[in-house]
């Protein structure tokens, strides 16, 4: 790893600098308990048989482009755009511990470990990453965009940080957060980060964005935030979350007390009712459309 420069010195600081006020745990059980009671209420008015997990993507979305709720395509696409930071945090994290003396090397080994998994001389019982069958089937042009947009992001996170700098080894993507709506409710909240760095027992989020910060970026850092605390007691709850947008060089600093977990709670809510109502509306377009199509075959068949 190459020296780190002083806006990299500057972050690392503010990411593990002391917790600010400690969330207590009446507050968080309280939130807690509230925001189930809202979501089960707006879930229960879910079509039958639909589920809704929602994460930080789908809360902006919500609240920037709410005509985009009515659709009910949760398909998923590999591309080279929505695989570069299972590649990129894979990445980091071997030129972090010493696997690797940069990012290209360090993307190429993660590319080479999938397509081993894949392969028919993997071991029984070995599980390929998501990307690696998909990755497999690309011809020499399509992973070659894959290796740019991945060698490009864990670039940009490798020199957000100065590493040697954080007291001890922090966490590089890992699993999600997943908070399940109690009360058997159809409705799940997932929260990602790319960094989790304890401070004391609380530890600070790095979230990296994409484009330019918006001006709802409070929402979009406080929930990974929320979904964090949420999932765990108050002692361990995230103390901040951080954010950088490294296409912009912008960088928000987010610190997560009540009061801010409260607020995001409230656009948490909006956001899904938003996409309640558009999941409504989808499916009485889609009755509606039904029966149009039955009655012009009706009138066909009697023509």
């Amino acid at each position: 790893m190459t020296g780190s420069s002083s806006r990299a010195q500057w972050l690392t600081d503010a990411l593990v600098s002391p917790p600010g006020d400690e969330v207590s745990s009446t507050d968080l059980a309280r939130l807690r308990a509230e925001l189930g009671r809202d979501l089960q209420a707006l879930s229960a008015d879910l079509p039958v048989g639909e589920r809704l997990q929602v994460d930080a993507f789908k809360v902006l979305v919500a609240h920037r482009h709410p005509d985009r709720c009515m659709a009910n395509d949760d398909t998923f696409l590999p591309s080279p755009r929505l695989c570069r930071r299972a590649l990129g945090v894979a990445a980091v994290n071997r030129c972090v511990r010493g696997l690797a003396p940069g990012p290209a090397v360090a993307v190429a080994d993660v590319l080479a470990g999938g397509l081993e998994d894949v392969s028919d001389e993997a071991p029984p019982g070995v599980r390929a990453p998501w990307w690696a069958q998909w990755y497999a089937e690309l011809p020499p042009g399509g992973r070659a965009v894959v290796v740019a947009e991945a060698v490009t992001w864990a670039t940009q996170l490798l020199t957000a940080l100065d590493w040697p700098r954080l007291p001890r080894l922090p966490l590089i993507g890992g699993r999600d957060d997943w908070w399940q709506c109690p009360g058997g409710a159809p409705l799940s909240l997932k929260g990602r980060a790319e960094v989790r760095a304890l401070v004391q027992r609380r530890p600070g989020l790095l979230v990296v964005g994409s484009g330019r910060c918006q001006p709802d970026w409070r929402t979009e850092l406080g929930f990974p935030g929320l979904v964090a605390a949420l999932v765990r007691d108050a002692q361990s709850a995230p103390c901040r979350v951080v954010g950088v947008w490294p296409q912009s060089g912008q960088v928000r600093i987010l610190p997560l007390d009540i009061s801010m977990l409260r607020a995001t709670a409230t656009a948490v809510v909006a956001a899904v009712a938003t996409w309640v109502d558009g999941r409504i509306e989808a499916q009485r377009s889609a009755v509606s459309e039904d029966r149009g199509a039955l009655a012009r075959s009706g009138r066909a068949v009697d023509a």
